[in-house]
């Protein structure tokens, strides 16, 4: 079933086939396949990570997270992503005399939701691309029951890209003509700067 908006560029592409502007006649329209983004999802993805110590924390000096890796693939309508980071916290023991670093990785998985954008495309021609739109940021960093609590936050987006149809029209000259390109078999006089 044709949509309004899809009948609309049919006809219009019908109209052009049968104009001339400028001495270019639109007489053609052809069915291309291409690749394009046929689906796509967002989302902000939240962790929540206990750990435990090897001493009695003090207090949280900093929080940082390294190394982000991860791999998508897809499954029906939904994109999953599995993935891991380096989470390292430097905290104080001893009542603030003494620091150390606490290096731990982590490892997730999460599914993405997409939406179809494009009704009709080839099957099986589907490929994945995941982007990173913010990396793994700690956004809290607390210690509760001598552990360390830390809550995590990135945000993904999540293209489904698919082979799809296009009808374009292609613009063609009425009088394509050869004789204005010069000769470009020309004799090269080597000697042109002994001269």
């Amino acid at each position: 079933m044709i949509s309004k908006l899809e009948s609309f560029f049919l006809n219009f592409n019908r109209y052009l086939s049968y104009t001339t502007i400028g001495g270019i006649n639109l007489n053609e329209i052809r069915e291309i396949v291409t690749k394009a983004i046929v689906a796509k999802g967002k989302k902000t993805v939240h962790l929540n990570h206990h750990i435990t110590t090897r001493n009695n924390p003090y207090s949280i000096l900093g929080c940082w997270i390294i190394n982000h890796e991860f791999e998508a693939y897809r499954k029906e309508k939904e994109v999953f992503i599995n993935g891991e980071f380096e989470l390292n916290i430097w905290y104080s023991t001893e009542q603030n005399t003494k620091t150390d670093v606490l290096r731990e990785k982590i490892r997730y998985e999460k599914d993405i939701k997409t939406k179809q954008i494009v009704r009709e495309y080839l099957p099986n021609s589907e490929d994945v691309l995941v982007k990173v739109l913010q990396h793994p940021t700690a956004t809290e960093a607390k210690i509760v029951d001598n552990e360390i609590e830390v809550d995590i936050t990135f945000e993904v987006l999540a293209e489904i890209i698919g082979e799809t149809k296009m009808i374009v029209t292609i613009f063609n000259q009425n009088n394509q003509n050869d004789d204005d390109i010069e000769d470009l078999d020309i004799d090269v006089d080597e000697d042109f700067l002994n001269k």
